[in-house]
């Protein structure tokens, strides 16, 4: 089998939550050696499925109700020609044109409605695709098919794990398993569901029964040893899982059940030193600091408790705005909140990612340019400043990237430019004023006093704390004409 509806295979080591307690402890399901090496790709994503879902199902059931009307065979020619279609569906599989391997595949089944393995595959893209009905349809109409295939029962058990069916999934596992007794896919995969059911001496057995067909399977031994430890049985679970970590010193998953195994015996501090070296090698995941947490106010550690909790607070937030961004990607506002909230924990390279996101988004309105122009001039980049808002501005002159530019032109103590830059921003504010004031002072050096007291007279028109209502007339040639800023 070329893929075993890789995109579930991510949703089933969500089973990772699986335990006695309300502390999720991530476990790995052994995949398939046939699944494509793409198994954590989100299908979800694919833009491809142009077909309704109205069309979808009505494609389905039209194609399994032509089985019941041709005959039960068809000739060599006829045969090889669905062939053809179900290599073209493969091809367009392997390049994630999901609605057009389906659509394919239908074609192949029209052709020869008896092949088991055309329901098999297309029953794998719908679930890829979330089109639950149809995949049911099509896998348990390939089993019907081929009742002899641990392959389709095993598949079929990863759609049901999947999508809730865990009782379902164990009946298709147990079947896969009586066909296949070897495979230790099934058997890990089965032990998940046991464990995450409370089911911990029929997990156990499982995952035993994996190393026994594969001595060196990691994931089976992690796996054990979180059967081990809620079953009490803490010596064992830790011996088990020192193996892991000497085996694989970043197995994540073994010093989270390892530090677990630790709390329940009361050994705090050799707790905490697993939760932390879990931090370290995942140091967004929450649930790390809500354990080491709970050890530190068990060791009587008020200070470090409150340091966890804090990062707590901050990765609560930022999971939020994650999520409004996984709602909404292409929402600009959503990902400046983001950048921001990076920038704010001093973590300014995932900050530059976003910037850089916002200028993707923006290719059109070069509003992401000036947007990181402003980040620049806040850290007094200003050549940065100052060419981001250019590109800004090429893409589509804008009031906003000729005030973030003519802010940076200020600070570089290019009065002309600033000012050409606040006039076409049409910005009046004391920072233009301030402009004014200096450009006046610089004419009044070069002997150019009517210049000199229009911009004074402008500055103060715009804040008057800068100088007196009227102007000297003695330092004048003659009186200004305040004019209008264009």
């Amino acid at each position: 089998m070329n893929r075993q509806i890789a995109g579930m295979l991510v949703g089933l080591c969500v089973l990772s939550g699986c335990g006695a307690d309300t502390q999720t402890v991530s476990q790995k399901s052994v995949k398939p050696n046939q699944t494509s090496g793409n198994a954590s790709q989100n299908l979800e994503t694919q833009s491809d499925t142009t077909t309704k879902n109205g069309a979808q199902t009505e494609e389905s059931a039209k194609s399994n109700q032509q089985v019941s009307q041709n005959p039960s065979t068809v000739d060599g020619a006829t045969a090889k020609k669905a062939e053809e279609f179900f290599v073209q569906s493969m091809e367009s599989l392997k390049q994630r044109k999901l609605g057009n391997s389906v659509q394919i595949l239908t074609t192949a089944i029209n052709v020869n409605p008896h092949e088991s393995k055309y329901y098999f595959h297309r029953g794998s893209i719908w679930a890829d695709l979330k089109q639950d009905a149809n995949a049911i349809v099509d896998l348990t109409k390939a089993i019907e098919m081929s009742p002899k295939n641990a392959q389709y029962y095993h598949t079929r058990g990863l759609f049901f794990a999947t999508r809730g069916g865990g009782e379902l999934a164990i009946k298709d596992f147990t079947k896969a398993l009586e066909l296949k007794p070897d495979d230790h896919q099934a058997f890990n995969n089965r032990g998940l569901l046991f464990a995450t059911s409370g089911k911990l001496k029929e997990a156990r057995a499982d995952f035993e029964q994996v190393l026994r067909v594969q001595p060196d399977s990691l994931d089976a031994m992690n796996n054990l040893g979180f059967a081990l430890m809620n079953l009490n049985e803490f010596d064992k679970a830790i011996e088990t899982l020192n193996e892991v970590i000497k085996r694989e010193p970043k197995y994540l998953n073994a010093y989270d059940n390892r530090g677990l195994a630790w709390q329940k015996q009361k050994e705090f501090a050799k707790a905490a030193e697993d939760f932390t070296t879990a931090i370290t090698l995942s140091p967004q995941n929450l649930k790390f600091y809500q354990q080491r947490m709970v050890v530190y106010e068990k060791m009587k550690q008020p200070k470090k408790a409150r340091a966890d909790a804090s990062k707590i607070s901050w990765l609560q937030n930022l999971a939020v705005i994650n999520e409004r961004i996984t709602k909404s990607p292409k929402d600009v506002d959503f990902v400046i909140e983001r950048a921001q909230f990076y920038l704010k924990s001093d973590m300014r390279d995932e900050a530059m990612q976003d910037y850089a996101k916002i200028v993707e988004l923006t290719q059109d309105t070069g509003r992401g340019y000036y947007i990181r122009g402003a980040l620049y001039l806040e850290e007094n980049k200003l050549d940065r400043c100052i060419q981001e808002c250019s590109r800004a501005i090429t893409i589509q002159p804008n009031p906003e990237a000729y005030s973030i530019r003519g802010d940076a032109f200020m600070k570089r103590g290019d009065i002309e430019h600033a000012l050409r830059d606040f006039e076409r921003a049409k910005r009046i504010d004391g920072i233009v004023a301030k402009a004014y004031l200096m450009r006046s002072k610089s004419f009044k050096k070069q002997g150019e006093l009517k210049k000199a007291a229009e911009d004074f007279e402008r500055a103060v028109a715009i804040d008057p704390s800068l100088g007196p209502a009227k102007l000297n007339k003695e330092k004048t040639t003659a009186k200004p004409v305040i004019r209008p800023i264009n």
